[in-house]
This record gives structure tokens, sequence and C-alpha cells, in this order.
């Protein structure tokens, strides 16, 4: 096998609960990996090290067994890989078989930077990069190829797919968002990117709300106002932190123009919005339970397009089994 000698050993968030990985972590595994890369037992290694997964992916020596690295380790409830298996996680990981989202961006990221951390505290090894290097090639052609991406699954991206899904045309739309939490601003970043009449924005809080204006280009109104400037609006999104309703039908039901199409999008919980104004025959009013009706939907689509594309792993696999003949040929 041409790459017996590669190994992975760590901790995810599907094998381990919170506190087992904390233990994991607390025992310290780098330190141990690093002594045994200083007595030569390893050659290279890098270090994955995420919130939800914690691994090392090691170069043995070829003197050096896995049994005697598992003796030398001495850890409990960790899961190792050698060989092919090593390799084939690693693959799947990169292209983000093993995320919580599936085929999220971010792991690709972190892969990369771990690898190029290896390389430039020159703990990385010649067999290593080549791993690597292959399984980011992999990772980027697998995205480019599926466009898995496309399927966007946070909350906010979500939010704006379930908004644009019935307001296809948002360029001459007046948008109203109310609370300056983190979900009403990465909607605004996301709105950044869109084509629109104008963004208001609100907040109990109007210095804070102030404070995030000029960033998004939006305009700022008091709070107080939140139900005038409802009523000029074409889609209003809610996500603030109120106890209670803040837009209540017997307080904006004069307000609203009857020839106008009105949405309601409300993210917070408890709501934001009185369900009663669903009633209006010009207004639709969505909560945060339909939005997570359309994630659940891209959930299904992704697990899908993995199951479509996985024939990707085992190509890149044979190509790396080709490289290692080759060097192995010349050598």
């Amino acid at each position: 096998m041409y790459f017996k000698n590669f190994i992975v050993f760590g901790i995810t968030h599907k094998n381990l609960s919170l506190c087992q990985r904390e233990n994991f972590i607390q025992n310290n595994p780098t330190s141990m990996v690093e002594k045994l890369f200083e007595e030569r037992k390893i050659a290279g290694y890098v270090n994955l090290s995420t919130c939800l997964r914690v691994e090392y992916y090691l170069d043995l020596d070829k003197k050096y067994s896995i049994e005697e690295f598992k003796k030398d380790m001495g850890l409990e409830n960790i899961f190792i890989k050698q060989g092919h298996d090593a390799v084939n996680y690693l693959f799947r990981v990169t292209c983000g078989f093993e995320s919580v989202i599936k085929g999220e961006d971010q792991i690709l990221a972190q892969i990369k930077k771990a690898q190029l951390t290896s390389m430039e505290n020159k703990i990385s090894s010649s067999n290593m990069n080549v791993i690597f290097n292959k399984a980011i090639e992999l990772g980027k052609k697998f995205r480019n190829k599926s466009k898995i991406c496309h399927n966007a699954l946070s909350l906010e991206a979500i939010s704006l797919k379930f908004i644009k899904n019935r307001v296809p045309d948002l360029k001459n739309k007046r948008i109203l968002i109310l609370g300056m939490g983190d979900l009403a601003r990465d909607i605004m970043e996301l709105l950044t990117k869109e084509e629109y009449d104008t963004l208001t924005i609100t907040n109990r809080s109007y210095h804070k709300a102030l404070e995030f204006s000029n960033i998004y280009n939006a305009d700022v109104i008091s709070f107080e106002n939140k139900l005038e400037e409802a009523a000029k609006s074409d889609i209003i999104i809610s996500a603030t932190s109120a106890p209670h309703a803040i837009i209540k039908e017997d307080e904006i039901s004069s307000m609203l123009n009857p020839e106008k199409e009105y949405v309601f999008l409300d993210l917070a919980v408890p709501r934001d919005i009185e369900q009663s104004l669903n009633n209006f025959k010009n207004i639709n009013l969505y909560n945060i339970d339909d939005v997570w009706g359309v994630y659940y939907e891209n959930l299904e689509n992704r697990e899908n397009i993995l199951t479509k594309y996985e024939y990707m792993i085992n190509e890149q696999m044979i190509n790396l089994k080709k490289w290692f003949e080759y060097k192995e040929g010349i050598a």
C-alpha cells in the first residue's frame, strides 16, 4: 500500500459528547504528537482543529507501527484510520461529507490553513503534502462540479432565498428590517449583493441602528415610527428580542394600503408579528418554521448531491495511487 504510513486520529462531534471532547483536548494530544515528531517516530503531521473536530493527520516513520503509536498515545474514545481508509476519510472531510452542513465551504479553507501552517512550521513531509494537495484539489473540483454550495444552508441565506422565492424581483421593493441582532445584520450583509429600491432599519436603540446604517447603506428610522414605515414597505423582516408582539393588527391595519401586496417575515422567537395579520388578503405572513421548511428541503438536496458525486473521491484515490506508483518507479 503506497500510503500505509498515513494515519488520522482524533475526535469529532459525531463520536463524542462535548464533555468528552473537552477531556480529549485537556489531555493535550498536540504535545504528544510533537514529542513523537521530535523523536522522529513520525515524519510529519497536520493538525486540523475546529469547533466540531480535533484531528491529527500523521505520516508515520516506516519503522514505527500503528500498534506502537496507539500504545504511546494511550488515549481513549478516539478514532484511528490508516492507509486507504485514512486518505479516503480526508477526501470526504475536504468535500464536506463529514460536516454538519454537508458540502460547506468553511472546512476546505480550514484544511488549506492547517496544511499551510504545517508547512510553514516545517512539521510536514513530502508525502503528506502530496496527499493534502490532492485532497484540496478534489475539494475544489467537487464543489465546482456538484454546485453543492449553491444550496445555501445558513439561516440568513435561507431567509433571503425564502423571500426571493416569493418576491423574485427586489429591484423596486422597499425593505424594512426591525432589530439589529446577529441574524438581522447577516441578512443585511447578503442584501448588499442584491438590487432593491430602499433598505430601512430600526432598533429600540436608535444609536445601534445608526452604527450599522453606514455599513449597509441603509436609512434609519426611530423605533416609534416602525408601523408607518412598515405600511410603506413591500418586505418587512422582523428579528427583535422583544418578549411580545411589536406589530399588532389593531395598530397597523388602518395604515396598510389595501392595493399593495405585503410580505412579512417574522424570524423572532417569541414572534414579533400578530398572526391575525395573515387573514388580510394582501398580506403574506411567514415565520421561522416556514423558513426551516426550506432549510430541510435544501438539506435533502445536498444529501442527494453528495451521493451523486461521491464517485469523484474514488477517481481522486486512483490519481493519488498513480502518483505514488510514478514516484516509486523513478526512485
